[in-house]
């Protein structure tokens, strides 16, 4: 299952976050959509194992805060939702 992650994490693009925003109603700016595809890419392996604290931490120190509550909103609910998959 790792090796599949790993695989479509390496071909996330900012476009595909974009998309994701969008449809959730998240308005990002381009510095947002960077910022973000940096911190998938570099930290998913500690985001799905729960180890989240750093990676919030930067998201409420660089997001706007009504993005950073509905990002984080949007997150608690796919954690709940897959976390028996993971």
């Amino acid at each position: 299952m790792d090796s599949l992650i790993k695989q479509y994490v390496n071909k996330m693009t900012i476009n595909n976050i974009n998309d994701f925003a969008v449809k959730h109603n998240i308005n990002l700016c381009e510095n947002e959509l960077n910022l973000l595809l940096n911190i998938v890419k570099n930290n998913y392996q500690e985001i799905l194992n729960g180890k989240d604290e750093i990676v919030k931490k930067k998201l409420k120190e660089n997001l706007a805060e009504e993005n950073y509550q509905k990002i984080i909103k949007l997150y608690n609910e796919y954690k709940e939702k897959y976390q028996g998959y993971l």
